[in-house]
């Protein structure tokens, strides 16, 4: 799959302005009603339209430039199907006027040739929902059931999907008597870990050990998604310092894998026994 800022033929730092000039261009090049009956201009056309969709959401750029086509894959974007799903769902509006490629070829005295395309078949409305899932689901994926619109629909939840992203599910929103059904979105809640956090595919968890066990190594037991790992501190193990379990982490859709990272607390004891005070002196004195 090519890369969005190359079908687009734009820098990865272009602006706003500049990604929605050149698909503007590619647009009016490879629209179909310019090009009737040429299936490779078609496919131009839905491939610029599928670059501009996620190059011009601000929050879909974002997991594009971190995670390639699996991030916006995993926040329900599977690309555009037909032209009918791109005249549906895009907002051309945005990019060429209130009339969108209509208001356009108007403006420019039928810069697309005598054929016009046929209208849009009528679309029923989206139907947005929320969805709660637990940490471990959004790290594992999941299937989930949900009663929409009277029916029961299964939901497969991604591995790896982030709180707040939306799932678009086609054709599970409102009916329409003259036409297709709208799209299901469903918004994602994903309830916080008692002991980890979510940093890109990194998770990550505070673990507290003795002040000895860090001077000293030792093992210690972390906890996982799934259950528990066993863990060697070195010895002269630092404040702050991170230790990493590779692959440990949250897999993506692409295959890719984080790492389980493990930030170290060690503990000072608050008091100290006679014993205790004075084996830390004569440990201190061997410091200098």
């Amino acid at each position: 799959m090519r890369d969005y800022y190359e079908i687009l033929g734009v820098a990865r730092n272009a602006t706003p302005d500049e990604i929605k000039k050149a698909y503007r261009k590619l647009a009016v090049q490879y629209h179909p009603d310019k090009n009737p009956g040429d299936k490779a201009a078609e496919e131009k056309f839905k491939e610029a339209s599928n670059a501009y969709s996620v190059l011009s959401d601000a929050e879909k750029r974002r997991v594009y430039d971190t995670r390639g086509h699996a991030g916006v894959h995993g926040m329900g974007f599977e690309g555009y199907a037909n032209m009918d799903d791109i005249f549906a769902n895009l907002n051309l509006n945005d990019v060429f006027g209130r009339g969108g490629f209509g208001g356009f070829s108007d403006a420019f005295g039928d810069v697309f040739g005598p054929q016009r395309r046929e209208p849009t078949p009528p679309r029923g409305r989206d139907v947005r929902i929320n969805l709660t899932i637990t940490f471990a689901e959004s790290v594992l994926g999941a299937e989930k059931n949900v009663r929409v619109q009277g029916k029961n629909i299964t939901l497969k939840i991604p591995a790896g999907i982030k709180d707040g992203q939306t799932l678009r599910i086609r054709g599970h929103g409102q009916t329409h008597s003259r036409g297709e059904a709208g799209n299901l979105l469903v918004q994602i809640a994903v309830q916080p870990h008692p002991t980890l956090t979510r940093d890109g595919l990194d998770l990550v968890t505070d673990v507290t050990i003795p002040m000895t066990t860090a001077a000293l190594g030792g093992s210690i037991r972390i906890q996982k998604v799934t259950g528990e790992v066993e863990l060697k501190v070195p010895a002269g193990a630092q404040p702050e310092q991170q230790l990493r379990l590779r692959g440990q982490g949250i897999t993506d859709a692409a295959g890719r894998k984080g790492d389980l990272r493990v930030r170290l607390v060690v503990e000072v004891p608050k008091s100290l026994s006679r014993r205790q005070r004075n084996l830390l002196k004569e440990f201190e004195k061997t410091l200098r």
